[in-house]
């Protein structure tokens, strides 16, 4: 799914609640400007961000990643088959592949992801839980106060919800699975 289908998916979701950009830019932490642009595909939000805004508009982050059809009961996703958006415009410039993205109603949704060099060290807070595991290279984790260093083999499990960093450590791009777990309740 292209970052533009992303961005038209998100607005026609808030326009099918009747919400306001104003309203939910609010409840999402960013600004009526942001959000215009994210709608709009002018800026790419990493997906911590897109996680707040599925949960201001009251929808699963998974529902900005659904193609029409039937929800299929199982996905088979193969290597480099996964839904790829690259995003090279945002201000981190990760590089998500969504693994189940046309598996509806799902409690997790599985990304991997890759930081190529040159891309900037990520902030992060949304709701849920969160799980990593190191596929290669190396990151530096920032975890509250407490800096730990990842490698390929390493895995963190985290409350989402405090903020989190990222930053590549070596010349070499990391790619870890991420899976996202929304919040109970």
């Amino acid at each position: 799914m292209e970052e533009q289908a992303i961005a038209s998916r998100i607005r026609q979701l808030r326009q099918q609640a009747g919400r306001t950009l104003t309203e939910v830019a609010r409840q999402a932490d960013l600004t009526k400007s942001a959000l215009s642009k994210i709608e709009t595909g002018r800026i790419s939000p990493p997906i911590s961000t897109l996680s707040r805004i599925a949960r201001a508009l009251r929808v699963r982050l998974a529902d900005f990643f659904v193609t029409d059809g039937p929800a299929p009961a199982l996905v088979v996703t193969r290597k480099g088959q996964g839904t790829h958006f690259t995003r090279d415009e945002s201000r981190f410039g990760y590089a998500y592949e969504a693994l189940a993205a046309p598996k509806r109603d799902k409690t997790a949704e599985p990304f991997l992801l890759t930081i190529r060099p040159g891309d900037p060290p990520g902030r992060f807070h949304h709701g849920g839980q969160e799980f990593l595991f190191m596929l290669s290279g190396k990151l530096e984790f920032t975890f509250a106060d407490e800096v730990i260093v990842v490698q390929a083999g390493d895995s963190l499990y985290f409350d989402s919800i405090h903020v989190h960093r990222t930053r590549l450590l070596g010349n070499r791009p990391a790619m870890f699975l991420c899976v996202f777990m929304k919040e109970s309740g």
